[in-house]
């Protein structure tokens, strides 16, 4: 299988190489496939270090931690860190509340994943999740379209990608994989 992409002469990676690693391995994870590989298209995947649009290093499939401005990572590496942020991001979901597998589970761990586990721990989202206010939940996705005070909705502050991703989390909320 050809795990790798030339583009332009530099090694990239693609999404899907990465989500037929993890398909082939052990794991124990409660996101669907298409959860997988709807998070992993909304993040790109990139073998090298770049800074998203919160100015962090990030690699792979938005793995940040302990990502610096030069590293690099191989495919295997890059499904590790998905497996292990995905992983996390579940384990908080779980503490927080009780979601049965499906869209709306995926969509809350995707919430996690972007967002972090104190911005999910103090949204009103997982307030109306508790509450079983499932498509209530849904539609705070789009709440959530600021990074580092700037308002993504405003084309001049360059991270309208933000906007389209929680458009995206909030149809599969609401309405499952289409």
């Amino acid at each position: 299988m050809n795990r790798l992409k030339k583009i332009s002469g530099v090694v990239a990676c693609v999404v899907a190489s990465v989500l037929a690693v993890i398909a082939s391995s052990h794991h124990e994870l409660k996101t669907s496939a298409e959860g997988l590989a709807f998070i992993g298209e909304l993040e790109g995947c990139s073998s090298s270090a770049y800074q998203c649009s919160a100015d962090r290093w990030t690699a792979g499939l938005g793995h940040t931690e302990g990502v610096k401005k030069s590293d690099k990572a191989s495919i295997e590496t890059i499904a590790d860190w998905f497996i292990e942020d995905i992983t996390a991001a579940e384990k908080v979901v779980d503490r927080q509340v009780s979601l049965p597998a499906g869209p709306q589970y995926d969509m809350a761990v995707s919430f996690v994943f972007n967002l972090g586990a104190g911005n999910f721990r103090r949204s009103t989202y997982l307030k109306k999740l508790k509450a079983g206010e499932l498509r209530s939940a849904c539609n705070e996705f789009l709440r959530w379209v600021f990074v580092n005070g700037k308002d993504c909705r405003d084309k001049k502050n360059r991270c309208s990608g933000i906007v389209k991703r929680r458009q995206a989390e909030r149809k599969v909320c609401l309405y499952g994989y289409q």
